[in-house]
């Protein structure tokens, strides 16, 4: 039982840690993971860092790998071969861009019923944020989330919180679509988005002031909730402002599961090539991954003699001596307020975004849109909230939420189960009735 998944096929077209994570984890239990690249020639071209790096790698590890052209009849043509004997697919990739290639799932859904197909995305497969390419800075900015958590711990900062997080949820639930298939004769198209992914993690850091943001958010209702109702005000940075604001011990009172313990800390991560810098009334995040961007962001600052600098050639060499270009590009980003730097480099499409709170982010409308955020009855009557899994079966939540149980709620009805042979009863459905 060394390879649980020996015999399933897996077709990965992936750009980006969180599908490669994905893949990766099912290759580890023995899955024939198929991952599709690009040609060789173009993975330079449009790469800033040099392909085999260790990271890179090890994402592949346990995989077999396949160029492919999608652009081309030939190169579209042998993909539906591959994915013909396939029985999952991975796609993290711009919205949109298997569809258009004849691989989105609606399309082999006809041809292959059984197949499990998983869309990791930033924000989700619809909604107002649905179009998002999946590598947008928003989520990256998410990375230092856990680091906001009253213990005061932080993430290393080169860990990608989002897409990790995504591909853990992707992989567990590409396991278990795999079983129901095999039982039901029938795939499911699996949606994950890594900022619910990432929200859904966070969420088991409890404290006092998740409380308050989710109220402030106007996601719950402020019964039976212990908090203050002072409005939510993002902090503008002074003189002797921090890049992370200090952890605040957790008080006593409700433990809520949306917990940050410090509202007021920015998300972000210092790590190239999605640092984050601070503008004259606040901070941002953006891309300075690919050479593009990078060029157009030497043009927009006026430092074109940075495209010369070896400290900067590419995105590790700017991970590297991200200090040192930090303090290059604020000493230009400080002149001027934040959403005039975010609407210049939006028309000159660099990804960016503007660094938020905890609470910013759970008011956020596609957070909204997909339901995260459930009211939610502890033992005992006490209100709070919770974030319910991010995951969506053919477009719907997985299981319908039931409130925690008291300790041995269900001795009766389990122990009545087991006396009858019965099978097991799914949470929340009443019991059957005894012969």
């Amino acid at each position: 039982m060394n390879a649980p998944l020996s015999g399933i096929r897996v077709i990965e077209f992936c750009r980006g840690a969180a599908g490669a994570y994905c893949g990766l984890l099912l290759a580890d239990m023995g899955a024939d993971v198929i991952l599709v690249d690009a040609p060789v020639d173009d993975i330079v071209k449009d790469s800033a860092s040099t392909p085999g790096e260790p990271a890179q790698l090890g994402l592949r590890r346990n995989k077999r790998s396949v160029a492919l052209d999608l652009l081309t009849l030939e190169g579209r043509s042998l993909a539906h071969t591959l994915v013909r004997g396939a029985d999952v697919v991975i796609e993290c990739l711009p919205s949109g861009t298997l569809a258009r290639a004849g691989l989105g799932y609606d399309a082999l859904a006809n041809v292959q019923p059984h197949l499990v197909y998983v869309s990791i995305s930033a924000f989700g497969q619809d909604g107002p944020r649905a179009s998002a390419q999946p590598g947008v800075p928003a989520l990256e900015a998410l990375r230092a989330m856990l680091g906001t958590a009253p213990s005061g711990l932080e993430p290393p900062r080169d860990l990608p919180v989002a897409d990790l997080a995504a591909g853990l949820y992707a992989a567990f639930s590409v396991s278990a679509a795999l079983v129901a298939a095999k039982r039901q004769g029938r795939g499911v198209h699996i949606d994950v988005p890594m900022l619910g992914a990432t929200l859904a993690i966070a969420a088991l850091l409890a404290g006092d002031e998740g409380a308050q943001a989710a109220h402030r958010a106007g996601l719950v209702p402020a019964a039976g909730l212990a908090m203050d109702t002072e409005p939510d005000t993002e902090p503008r940075p002074t003189d002797g402002l921090s890049r992370h604001g200090p952890a605040q011990a957790a008080g006593h009172g409700m433990v809520s599961p949306l917990a940050s313990g410090d509202d007021g800390a920015r998300f972000g991560g210092s790590v190239a090539p999605w640092p984050t810098f601070r503008a004259r009334d606040s901070y941002f995040g953006m891309d300075l991954d690919g050479q593009a961007h990078w060029r157009a962001i030497c043009a927009l600052v006026h430092r074109v003699d940075l495209l010369d600098d070896p400290r900067f050639t590419n995105a590790r060499e700017r991970a590297r001596h991200q200090a040192a270009l930090r303090d290059v590009l604020e000493a230009v980003f400080v002149l001027e307020d934040r959403g005039v730097w975010l609407a210049r480099l939006a028309a000159v499409g660099v990804p960016c975004t503007a660094i938020s709170t905890y609470s910013r982010v759970l008011a956020d409308p596609q957070v909204a849109h997909m339901g995260w955020v459930r009211p939610m009855v502890l033992p005992g009557g006490l209100a709070t909230h919770t974030i319910v899994s991010p995951v969506r079966l053919n477009g719907q939540s997985p299981v319908t939420h039931v409130d925690p149980p008291v300790p041995g709620a269900h001795t009766g009805d389990i122990l009545a189960e087991l006396c009858a042979g019965s099978a097991p009863a799914v949470p929340g459905a009443k019991p059957a009735k005894s012969r």
